[in-house]
């Protein structure tokens, strides 16, 4: 882990571990990267506050940095809120979602200051997994397995109160 827990959270999550598995983020495409980098490191930075402008790519080639699609269809899409957008430290995430992309309806999957999607790791923690909790499969699959599931402080909550009516009609 490389410290000791912060937060009474980070303790009751990493419980007895000594490893972090599954701190992998999906990879970017180079023009998707370089628009990550100009997103401002502040909460709730989005595609509305890149710069209009062009960038080379690797290949030569010249593109624009906002998406054609977004300046022109936002006023039909509540601006397109979120999309490359950054999450808050302080905040919450928007929801758990099975494939966190920049352009992806949800949108906001860039990590508060760093320069990349969330991990698979922050994901199963922002729904309660504890990081003892083994994913299998692609960075893809383990995604969609996290974003499928119901968390589990609430099927543990559930679970006690289904538990409680049962024991109620006896």
């Amino acid at each position: 882990y490389g410290n000791a827990p912060v937060s009474w959270f980070q303790k009751q999550i990493r419980r007895e571990e000594t490893i972090l598995y599954d701190h992998l983020s999906k990879e970017m495409n180079e023009l998707n990267l370089i628009r990550c980098q100009r997103i401002p490191k502040r909460p709730g930075a989005d595609w509305r506050d890149l710069p209009e402008e062009k960038v080379k790519l690797s290949t030569g080639q010249i593109v624009d940095l906002i998406p054609w699609c977004l300046p022109n269809t936002a006023d039909r899409h509540n601006q397109w809120k979120g999309l490359f957008g950054r999450l808050d430290w302080q905040g919450n995430f928007p929801t758990s979602i099975t494939d966190p992309q920049p352009m992806g309806k949800v949108g906001m999957c860039f990590h508060p200051d760093q320069d990349r999607i969330v991990t698979v790791r922050e994901c199963a923690r922002s729904q309660g997994f504890p990081d003892s909790y083994k994913f299998c499969g692609s960075i893809q699959n383990k995604h969609r397995q996290i974003g499928n599931a119901v968390p589990p402080p609430l099927a543990i909550a559930l679970g006690k109160k289904l538990k409680e009516a049962v024991d109620a009609k006896k």
